[in-house]
């Protein structure tokens, strides 16, 4: 069972009357909901429900790094086991943007390793990926089995035999 405070269910309740179901029902129905999409508008139901999926969540989808602070991704959702994140916007790929411009995965990795060493996996997509990061990528995270990188750059085969090693 997460751990979390409970509330009064028989006085609980998002209506005058209604009674709100118990954290374990609601724990068991968001097992089932696996898109991300799903999850987000299942999340937007009531104040019960945006706890329980906050909980429950284990994949996160990130389309802009800039979107969102690393410590904003780990206050709302505790338990994430998986990340998918994506850097640059589309148009860097035809050099529309300048060779060393944002997008560093090393300022989320010092995060997410405080955070949840226990992540399992990343995918990056358009990031900025340095030997250091991969590094302490495969040294951080002790239960790390996969690792995506499309269309990142600023890594050698040196931070990669890092990730076989370890990892």
């Amino acid at each position: 069972m997460l751990t979390r405070k409970k509330k009064d269910v028989a006085g609980g309740g998002q209506g005058a009357g209604v009674p709100s179901f118990p954290d374990e029902v609601l724990e068991h129905v968001l097992a089932f909901v696996r898109s991300h999409k799903d999850r987000s508008a299942v999340s937007l139901v009531c104040k019960d429900w945006y706890a329980a999926e906050r909980w429950t969540r284990s994949h996160v989808f990130i389309g802009n790094c800039y979107s969102v602070s690393p410590e904003i991704l780990v206050r709302r959702f505790p338990n994430i086991r998986s990340i998918t994140l994506k850097g640059k916007p589309r148009f860097s790929d035809f050099n529309l943007v300048p060779a060393n411009w944002g997008a560093d995965i090393g300022s989320w990795l010092v995060v997410l390793a405080k955070a949840y060493p226990f992540l399992e996996e990343l995918r990056l997509k358009r990031m900025a990926v340095t030997d250091e990061s991969l590094d302490y990528l495969a040294q951080s995270f002790p239960n790390f089995r996969a690792l995506s990188l499309v269309s990142c750059d600023g890594f050698s085969t040196d931070g990669l035999a890092s990730i076989a090693t370890h990892c």
